[in-house]
């Protein structure tokens, strides 16, 4: 597969942003802090299909307090769509999902998405993307 190798490298969010009841209002609140932010309007269209696969794993760093070093859990997330994920999906779903975990941690900020692979071996045939962060 031709899996992008980036990701939303443009996108400014903090995942100590709360917790969202939808998509909607998530893609509301990402917009104004983007703006809040930049002083721009968010540079792409969010409902534009980014991803054409319908599933993906995201592979993201935690610290664990209770042995002192870092986790790289993953969790596999998809589309509701088989044509891939679009921006405003993807981010929602990483927000949904991961966001919770990072919320209090230094790194609790969005910098996209850099691929991994596509061999590993708990998600055949899917691609593993890093979640990067930054404080």
């Amino acid at each position: 597969m031709n899996y992008p190798q980036e990701l939303l490298r443009d996108i400014y969010w903090s995942f100590a942003n709360g917790k969202f009841s939808s998509k909607k209002r998530f893609l509301k609140e990402l917009k104004s802090y983007y703006k809040e932010i930049s002083g721009n309007e968010i540079p792409l269209d969010l409902e534009k299909v980014i991803y054409p696969y319908p599933k993906m794993v995201i592979q993201y760093m935690k610290y664990n307090y209770a042995n002192e070093d870092w986790d790289e859990p993953q969790v596999l997330l998809r589309s509701d769509k088989e044509k891939g994920f679009t921006a405003g999906e993807l981010l929602y779903k990483i927000h949904d999902t991961i966001g919770k975990h990072l919320a209090t941690e230094d790194n609790c900020y969005f910098e996209g998405l850099t691929f991994g692979t596509d061999q590993d071996p708990d998600y055949p045939n899917t691609a593993v993307y890093f979640l990067d962060t930054g404080t």
